[in-house]
Formats: structure tokens, C-alpha cells, sequence
């Protein structure tokens, strides 16, 4: 909090609070203001010795990212809420914030990577393959998906050549569920040997925030041991927020929303703590919203608008009751990717934001269906799905979850399985 003491005064409203963001950094959210007091805040930073590093502006929401002091200030404002953030925070890794030469030595490729889903039906792993062959991921797998930060291991090792570590240039993680960081945890502790990581990119909601009372105990275990992890790696991390606009290789991306945006409005659903990122490249557009539910929608429809059209979207919180129906027309989306099983996401097709999302969708891809690549820029029609390598344990999923199905769904379901190239 002397991080504000040592800052000019804000005048123009007394409509002001504060909020923790976590890793030390903090954040006042100023009400019932115009563009033209954000603006005359903005020149008052730069006149009291502050570095003006980058502007961004989508949809006249305007973002500055200003150094010094010995921080990083976020500051940008929002015109449909007549509100600023100003964020002050001595944590943050330097991201790239301006387009770097990124030799072409192959296809931009993205991967909807089938997580090993036998006795789960979530967890989550999209793969970006640079045109200089590095590497950036989104999330991993959860921890019942036992083996599957060796096999993310192995898929980036095959597309590296045999005398050359994998290069990952950066990994980013949507949010703290365990089906999201698991098998991150695990590949940082045993896949290390012959991969670097440029950059970790995430900001993960407090466990010590005002909602935490209906967050899974076992859970914040697993975030302990993720930051620990992370610590030891000795990997930088970059603590996104909202109106950022950073490149890694040959992608662009831009933070649309993070926790600090849903506050005050409750994060009792963990998942509204989940950071959306817009990534854009070969001239294509792609919404990664992880598990944003209903509060992060309320925050991006209102902000954003048409801007959320997309040409593949991530499909929010698995296809469970995540991001609302307005949220998938804004969209638009021909290709969605849907990071679940067919037999979960087909009995959640009541949900009518789903419905929304397949009544635009062209091509809708299920992970556990197998691994499915789109070259880009995508063309429609050129996705190249792999063998399905993992299909449901239903002895183990009755004694895990306590549910089952009939004897006839199960042979439908494993001869469909053998079809997509499976092995039973």
C-alpha cells in the first residue's frame, strides 16, 4: 500500500477502493469518471518521473503501461463502467511488448491436445508451435490424468529436431484449478532435462482472497506445490493484466480479463478468476477463455462487444456453465474446440449457451476425441484430427465418481473409440 503514498493524488472522484491482487501488487478502482480525468491522471504519472512503455486501446477501453519507482503501473479505462484501474505492482517479468523478427523455419500450428481424460472428464491443453519451431502452451492436465506431462513432453519432443532442448517460449495458465496446473507441476519437476522455458505467464487469484471460503481446500495444495515449483524452476514470470498487449515468436496477444477486473463482484465461483486471452496471428483470431463463467462474461460483453468475434474459440469451462449465450454471439465462432469428452459435453447440450456456440460453429472439436491439429491460417475444413490415444475407464470412473452407464453404451462408446484409431 506505500506504493500509492508515493503516487500523485487522484482528483475527481471520492469514489475509490482498493483491492489485493496478490504477489504483493495492488489495485484502486476509480468510479463515476470521464475519459478527460483519465487522461489528466495519465500526464500527472509521466510528469512525477513515470516511463511511458506502452498504450493500448481496444474499443476505447485505454490501457497505459508506465515504469517507475521500482514498479510497473496498469492503468486503463473502462467507458462502460465510467471507471479506471490503476495498478501498481513490483512483481511483473518483462514481457515483450513490441513484435520481434521470428525466423520461419515451419508452419504456425495450433493443437488442441488430447488430455488423457480415462478417469477425468476436464483438464485442458492447447499447444501454439511457433514459426521458429518454439513452443507456447496453455494449462496441462489434471492429476488423475496420471501420465500426462510425459506425454505433452514427448509430443513437443517429436517436433524437435534430436540434437536441439524443447523450447518452450511461453507457458501460460488460465487459472489455479487443478485440472488446469497439474501436469504443468509435474512437467516442471520431471521433464525438465532437455527444455527451457523463456517465460511463465499467469495471474493467479490469491488464495487468501474475500471469496476463498468455497474454494476446495485440496486445491490451494496444489497451487502451493505449483508456485513452488515455479519458484525452483527459476523460470520468469509475467503477471498478466487486463489491457496488456505482449508478443511471444510470432503471436500476438491481448488480456481481455482477469480477477482484478470481475472485483468487486464475487470470485465465489473460482472460476471467474480465470485470465481470457485474445491471441492473434497469420491473420487469425483466437479466444482462449479457459473457464471464465459468469462474471468474467458480464465484464467482457459489456466492455468488448463485436470484438470478441473470433475465428476459433475456445469453448469456457469445458462446455460446463461458463461464459453466457451473449458471449457466443459476440463471437461468432465457425471453429470451436472444446476441451472435454463427448459424453460429458453431450449431456451438458442443454445448456443454451452451448447451444448458441454450436449454432455458429462450422467445425466442433471434442480433445478427448484425439488430438487436432489447425494449421494457420486456418482453412476451413484442414483440421487433421489424430488417433484417439485414451478413452474412458468406466470401472474406474464407477468407483472414483460413483456413476455408470449401461452395458450398451459402453460398447457403442468403445467401438466408436476403436473407429477413431484407439486401442482397447
Amino acid at each position: 500500500m506505500d506504493m500509492f503514498d508515493s503516487l500523485p493524488s487522484f482528483y475527481g472522484t471520492d469514489n475509490i477502493i482498493t483491492y489485493d491482487c496478490g504477489d504483493d501488487v495492488f489495485m484502486r478502482i476509480y468510479y463515476d469518471i470521464d475519459e478527460g480525468i483519465f487522461m489528466s491522471y495519465k500526464d500527472k504519472l509521466l510528469s512525477d518521473g513515470f516511463v511511458g512503455r506502452q498504450k493500448h486501446d481496444i474499443e476505447g477501453n485505454i490501457h497505459y503501461t508506465m515504469t517507475g519507482k521500482g514498479m510497473t503501473l496498469q492503468y486503463y479505462f473502462n467507458p462502460c463502467s465510467r471507471s479506471a484501474r490503476l495498478i501498481c505492482d513490483g512483481y511483473t517479468a518483462a514481457a515483450d511488448i513490441q513484435p520481434a523478427d521470428c525466423p520461419r523455419v515451419c508452419n504456425t500450428e495450433l493443437y488442441q491436445f488430447e488430455t488423457d481424460h480415462s478417469l477425468i472428464d476436464c483438464g485442458m491443453c492447447y499447444i501454439i508451435r511457433c514459426a521458429d519451431n518454439s513452443f507456447f502452451v496453455i494449462d496441462s492436465a489434471h492429476f488423475y490424468s496420471i501420465h500426462d506431462n510425459d506425454r505433452i513432453h514427448d509430443f513437443l519432443r517429436s517436433m524437435t529436431p534430436e540434437n536441439e532442448k524443447i523450447h518452450i517460449s511461453g507457458w501460460f495458465i488460465s487459472h489455479g484449478h487443478d485440472d488446469h496446473i497439474c501436469k504443468c507441476t509435474d512437467y516442471l519437476l520431471y521433464n525438465m532435462k532437455d527444455t527451457v522455458i523463456d517465460r511463465f505467464y499467469y495471474n493467479i487469484v490469491d488464495d487468501n482472497h474475500r471469496d476463498n471460503a468455497n474454494w476446495d481446500g485440496a486445491g490451494k495444495g496444489f497451487r502451493r506445490s505449483f508456485f513452488k515449483a515455479v519458484k525452483e524452476s527459476g523460470v520468469p514470470v509475467v503477471k498478466l493484466h487486463t489491457g496488456q498487449r505482449f508478443f511471444v515468436g510470432n503471436l500476438e496477444f491481448e488480456v481481455l480479463c482477469t480477477h482484478e477486473d470481475v472485483w468487486p463482484a464475487s470470485c465465489a465461483d473460482y472460476n471467474n478468476s480465470s485470465t481470457v486471452l485474445m491471441m492473434k496471428t497469420e491473420n487469425t483470431k483466437v479466444l482462449f477463455p479457459g473457464d471464465a463463467s459468469a462474471e468474467s462474461s458480464k465484464v467482457l460483453e459489456s466492455r468488448y462487444g463485436d470484438y470478441l468475434k473470433c475465428d476459433i474459440l475456445q469453448l469456457s469451462h469445458h462446455g460446463h456453465h461458463g461464459t453466457s449465450a451473449k458471449f457466443y454471439e459476440y463471437a461468432k465462432a465457425p471453429v470451436i474446440l472444446c476441451p472435454n469428452t463427448e459424453i460429458k459435453i453431450n449431456e451438458e447440450d442443454h445448456i443454451p449457451a452451448n447451444k448458441v456456440a454450436k449454432a455458429f460453429a462450422e467445425e466442433f472439436y471434442i480433445s478427448a476425441n484425439g488430438t487436432v491439429k489447425l494449421t494457420l491460417p486456418y482453412k476451413k475444413g484442414s483440421a487433421e484430427v489424430f488417433a484417439d490415444e485414451t478413452t474412458e475407464n468406466f470401472d474406474g470412473i464407477k468407483q472414483l465418481w460413483n456413476y455408470d452407464y449401461t452395458d450398451e453404451f459402453k460398447e457403442k462408446h468403445n467401438k466408436e473409440f476403436v473407429e477413431r484409431g484407439g486401442k482397447l
